[in-house]
Formats: C-alpha cells, sequence, structure tokens
C-alpha cells in the first residue's frame, strides 16, 4: 500500500511502513531478485536535460487509501466457523475477540496475544492426530495471521516475524519457502486444487507481510544504532532479510506471469517473448493488478529508500503499465498513476537524470490535478510539484524553481502537511542566499 510521506536524500531516506514519518539513512544492499531481469523491464530514456551531481533533498508521497488490497485479498486469512473448533477453543477466541475487537483505547492487546496463542497451542496438539485441524489448515492458519498481526499492533516485531516465518513453513514447507519456483510450478499447473492456489496465495501475501517487518525492525535498529552499537549489525542483517523475501515475492509473480503470457502467446500463434506486455488484460486470473501492482510498489520503495535506483525504476515503470497511467479516467487509477509518477521523478532526481524527472513530474502532475478533492491526488500534486522545482533549480531556472517551491510550501501549508511544507520552505531559503 502508498504508506510513504517523508522528507529523503539519495543517501537518506525515509520508509517506514508503519506510517511513521521519518528521515534516516539507509545502507546500499544487494536484492535477491534477478538483478538482470528487473533490469530489463525498465524503458526509462536517457537524460536529454544537463544531468547533476548535486545532491537534492527529495519529497516521497504516500497516498491516503492503498494502492492496492494485498492486507486483505494477498494476504487474507481467515478463521473457519465456529463449529469448527473445539469447546475449549472457542472460548479462548471468544476471550481472544473480547480483547482485541474493540475501539483501540480499549483494546486489550497482550490478554489478545495471549489467548490466541493459547488456542494455537491446543489446536496444535489436536492436530498431530486429527487431520480437521492439521497445522495448514486455513482456520489453523489464520489464527497464526492473526497472532502475527496483534505481535504487530503492540510493536512486538520480533513475534510478528516468528509468526510469519511460521505461518510460511505451515503453508509451503521448507522447501517452498528456500525455492518459489516451486510454486510457480505448482501455479501454471492448471489441474490444481483451487484451495491449493488460494494457499500459496495467501503466503505470497505473507512473504510480503514479513519482508516489510524485517525492513520495520532494521530501520528501528538504525534508529538506535546512535546509542546502541550492536544495533546497526542487526539493522543490516533484517535489510538483507527484507530483501530477500521481497525478491521471493517478485520472483514468483515474475516467473509466473512470463510463463503465463507466453503460454498464451503461443496459443494465439504469435512468438514467445523475453518480458510479458505488462497489458492487466494478460495477468493471470489470479493475480489481480492490485495485488500485482502492490508487491511491485513496495519493493521498489524499498529498493529505492537503498539507493538501488536501478531495481526500483523499472519496477515502478511496470506497476503504472499495469494501471495503464491512469488512461482509463477512474479517479482512483488516476490518482495512484500520479503517486508511481511522483516516485519515478524521484528516482530521476536521485539518478541524476533530470529529463526523466521533468518529464514524469510534469505527467503526474497533470493526472493530479483532475481529482484535486482526492487526497492521492493532492498529495502527489504536492510532491511533484517540489519535484519540478528541483529540476528547474538543477537546470539553472532559479526563478522557475522558486515559483514551483512556493507552490508546494503553500498547499502543504494549508493541507496542514507540516513536513512537506519545511522542504519546500528550506528549499527557498536556499535559492535566497
Amino acid at each position: 500500500m502508498f504508506r510513504y510521506f517523508a522528507a529523503t536524500t539519495a543517501r537518506a531516506s525515509s520508509t517506514s511502513r508503519l506510517g511513521q514519518r521519518v528521515v534516516q539513512s539507509r545502507r546500499v544492499l544487494a536484492g535477491t531478485t534477478r538483478i538482470g531481469q528487473i533490469r530489463g523491464m525498465s524503458t526509462q530514456q536517457n537524460s536529454s536535460l544537463s544531468d547533476s551531481n548535486v545532491r537534492y533533498t527529495i519529497m516521497a508521497v504516500a497516498a491516503a487509501a492503498g494502492l492496492s488490497l494485498f492486507g486483505l485479498a494477498g494476504y487474507a486469512m481467515f478463521f473457519g466457523p465456529g463449529s469448527m473448533y473445539p469447546k475449549p477453543v472457542r472460548n479462548l477466541l471468544r476471550e481472544a475477540g473480547m480483547a482485541y475487537m474493540r475501539p483501540p483505547e480499549k483494546q486489550d492487546l497482550p490478554k489478545a496475544l495471549e489467548c490466541y496463542e493459547q488456542a494455537l497451542a491446543q489446536l496444535d496438539a489436536l492436530g498431530t492426530s486429527d487431520s480437521q485441524h492439521a497445522r495448514d489448515m486455513p482456520h489453523v492458519t489464520g489464527l497464526v495471521a492473526r497472532v502475527a498481526t496483534v505481535c504487530t499492533e503492540m510493536g512486538d516485531l520480533d513475534g510478528a516475524i516468528e509468526a510469519y516465518n511460521d505461518l510460511l513453513e505451515r503453508l509451503l514447507g521448507t522447501d517452498g519457502m528456500r525455492d518459489p519456483t516451486t510454486q510457480v510450478r505448482r501455479l501454471l499447473d492448471d489441474s490444481l486444487d483451487k484451495n491449493e492456489r488460494q494457499g500459496i496465495l495467501r503466503a505470497l501475501g505473507c512473504a510480503n507481510k514479513l519482508a516489510e517487518t524485517y525492513e520495520a525492525r532494521g530501520q528501528r535498529s538504525k534508529r538506535r544504532s546512535a546509542v546502541l552499537p550492536h544495533a546497526r549489525a542487526a539493522s543490516t542483517a533484517d535489510a538483507d532479510m527484507a530483501a530477500q523475501w521481497y525478491g521471493w515475492c517478485l520472483q514468483l509473480v515474475m516467473l509466473t506471469y512470463q510463463n503465463h503470457f507466453n503460454h498464451q502467446q503461443l496459443a494465439d500463434n504469435k512468438p514467445t517473448t523475453q518480458t510479458p506486455s505488462f497489458d492487466p488484460d494478460t495477468l493471470p486470473s489470479y493475480f489481480p493488478v492490485d495485488i500485482v501492482t502492490s508487491l511491485m510498489y513496495n519493493a521498489a520503495t524499498f529498493y529505492s529508500g537503498n539507493a538501488q535506483i536501478e531495481l526500483a525504476e523499472p519496477l515502478l515503470q511496470r506497476a503504472l503499465d499495469l494501471m495503464r497511467h491512469g488512461a482509463d479516467g477512474d479517479e482512483t487509477n488516476v490518482c495512484r498513476s500520479s503517486i508511481l509518477m511522483s516516485h519515478l521523478a524521484n528516482t530521476g532526481v536521485m539518478s541524476g537524470n533530470l529529463s526523466a524527472a521533468e518529464r514524469w513530474s510534469i505527467d503526474g502532475l497533470a493526472l493530479a490535478k483532475r481529482f484535486p478533492n482526492n487526497a492521492d491526488c493532492l498529495n502527489s500534486f504536492i510532491a511533484l510539484t517540489y519535484d519540478l522545482g528541483i529540476v528547474y533549480e538543477a537546470a539553472g531556472s532559479l526563478e522557475s524553481a522558486r515559483v514551483q517551491y512556493r507552490q508546494a510550501a503553500e498547499i502543504a501549508t494549508s493541507t496542514g502537511d507540516d513536513d512537506a511544507a519545511k522542504l519546500a520552505s528550506e528549499a527557498m531559503t536556499r535559492l535566497a542566499k
């Protein structure tokens, strides 16, 4: 989901997935995705405007509503009917629900977690002799997912990571966790049982959540590293794990899509390709556009946060292709496309490709202006206006840059976005010197 609105530089970037607005530095990591495959997805042209080696502070924008339903569709777990659970487990789930399913100020998360974990332990014990409650049954894995969610809400990221790993092992087994191609082969099997296919999609959503949680824990460790030197090593290790799981998700989706696309090409007597078209109509029916674009966005923001623009940029471009650049005129797609363009403008600034930054800024602004009352369009309008100011400043058109910065500051101030207003004001101060 679009969860970002923070200041960042090419060396310092905010990538909080928990809605926090922070500025922090991030280490450049080696992703575990097939780097050549991602780079090959890029359609970006070389700069024609004078490139710049100057480091500019950029503005990354988040949407008020998420890009996708990944948290609901791709990751959806569920409890079965109450009758599926033995009475002692039902009692525990009822007690947990009374503690958890309440307004935030009235929740008792520790109590809820205790009851959910006790219920899970009882089900696992029953599952050793009763296949109805086997550890990979949906009503059991749904409970593991709830444990992970409660841990996350408590700020217990260690517990959440443990639960997500447990969930993946239940859904996929150790071999499936190690190699996503095993799941690709299963997804491409037309005879695969519907429930089994749904289990793989749940695993995909879980893997994405695991990557996000490793990333969040790594960020937390990095913030603590100023006073706890050993925390830096922990931050690096978690970032490596985040890269591994983002790569796992991307390989699963892209390899499945590539094979599905070429199968359709052959069926239509057309040549196969190394890169699919990224037309949303060519996706497998079990990969909704929202899920694929969400995954690409999440991974792209992780890579750009680690200055891996060569990985982030093609993912953002292809996500935009899948949304047809907002050409359908749908308000949601138009505003989400404008946000993707704001991130592409940022990658142009960060890489010094100012002509690309200018083009994405102008195109994104044209979309954002269409729905000025939409929070997503409004947020992207501020960021894109600011980015265009960076382009003009780098090109030496200082008065044009000043106009853009002033407009970004005024709109950000009027909407109560203090971080954006501060960035734009600082830019104007810089030009006044």
